[in-house]
């Protein structure tokens, strides 16, 4: 093995995790389909973390002490592939590249807040607007570890617990307050009441679940409009929740998602059963920031005039929409109505769509593919397929 990589064929991938698992979950949907030795690396951020990536690269500056150190003595061996998402990851990305002499290669998932010539590839959906180019690929939702296989488990696991519940199971995702959005006991309250409606004209129930970042006033909410419906309805939590969260996509027969978490949105829509979409509020200290920071972040990355939150998600809401992959508005809430022709993409398919990308920056020793490399599981479309 030489300074950098595995020495093997196969890439050895770095990636880099954050507080949220939602964007955990996409990098590592990524980093498991490109294969290859993939080494988890869970960081924490200090205060430079909010600087804007056009003011310059702060390398490890923006890491806690502890986060700084491990980075700091993970290599050589280098890794020949860097992963992480959004914003914060960034100058951590481009600084072990620069420790790997160049070699290793930065993929970034979502919207990096920089311009995409400072990366190897930028992974990105819709809503959040990064303009097209050569380092860009636009998928059409988000990535997903929700395979056939983990799901067909997650089902095995929790049929017995949700047979008491009739069908249609009407699922009810609960994600939580962000930035620019507000997820408020309202929107949640009416979704779960229309819900719950559905539910006794046609003999089902409700089945609902909550995220680390859900409210506790959302959830009090929900939790008691389910209490309320002896039979009907049920809050899935506890110690249990996270484990829930997989059978629940496996097993309920529609899926209403809290539309602020791109991930959760894309994790129901790998499974290819209805989607409905269930509306959230723009606002809060977000905003603020988002515009005190639009001139820089602009001006860096190329994005023309920043677009309010609520129209910047429009559009990733829209995508979907337009494909078929979730539903018109309705009421106070979006119900999917089966209105799209196009084909629902499944989670390997988004995956493996987006590693062969990510292979073909490699060098043939770390499992890079050729341009004209001929198409199969792992360069689906080859020829330079975009």
């Amino acid at each position: 093995m030489d300074a950098r990589g595995t020495g093997t064929g196969r890439p050895l991938v770095w990636a880099l995790l954050g507080h949220r698992t939602g964007d955990n979950n996409q990098v590592l949907a990524l980093a498991e389909a490109v294969g290859g030795r993939v080494v988890p690396l869970r960081l924490g951020y200090n205060a430079l973390r909010l600087l804007p990536n056009g003011v310059g690269d702060t390398g490890l500056a923006s890491l806690d002490a502890a986060s700084r150190a491990r980075i700091a003595r993970m290599g050589p061996p280098w890794p020949d592939l860097v992963i992480g998402v959004g914003q914060r990851s960034v100058p951590v990305a481009r600084w072990i590249r620069a420790a790997s002499g160049g070699a290793a290669r930065i993929v970034q998932i979502g919207r990096p807040r920089c311009h995409p010539a400072r990366l190897d590839l930028v992974v990105t959906t819709p809503q959040y607007g990064v303009p097209p180019g050569p380092g860009v690929l636009e998928m059409p939702v988000s990535l997903s570890r929700q395979t056939p296989e983990r799901l067909a488990e997650a089902a095995a696991a929790w049929r017995g617990r949700l047979e008491g519940y009739p069908a249609p199971r009407l699922a009810l995702v609960l994600g939580g307050s962000s930035w620019p959005y507000r997820l408020r006991p309202e929107e949640a309250g009416a979704a779960c009441r229309a819900l719950l409606d559905r539910a006794a004209a046609e003999g089902g129930s409700v089945l609902a679940i909550g995220s680390r970042r859900t409210p506790e006033a959302v959830a009090r909410a929900v939790r008691g409009l389910l209490d309320a419906a002896p039979g009907r309805g049920a809050f899935l939590g506890g110690a249990e929740a996270e484990g829930a969260y997989s059978g629940l996509l496996a097993l309920a027969d529609e899926l209403h998602v809290t539309a602020d978490s791109a991930a959760m949105i894309s994790d129901a829509a790998a499974t290819g059963k209805p989607v409905g979409l269930v509306p959230v509020h723009a606002g809060g200290a977000g905003g603020a920031w988002l515009a005190a920071m639009r001139a820089l972040r602009r001006a860096d990355a190329g994005e023309g005039p920043a677009s309010p939150p609520l129209r910047a998600a429009g559009r990733g809401w829209g995508g979907l929409v337009r494909r078929g992959l979730a539903g018109w508005p309705r009421d106070l809430w979006f119900l999917w109505q089966g209105l799209g022709q196009a084909p629902l993409p499944s989670g390997p398919a988004v995956a493996h769509r987006a590693a062969a990308r990510v292979r073909r920056l490699l060098p043939a020793e770390a499992g890079g593919l050729r341009d004209d490399a001929p198409p199969g599981p792992g360069n689906p479309g080859g020829h330079g397929a975009p």
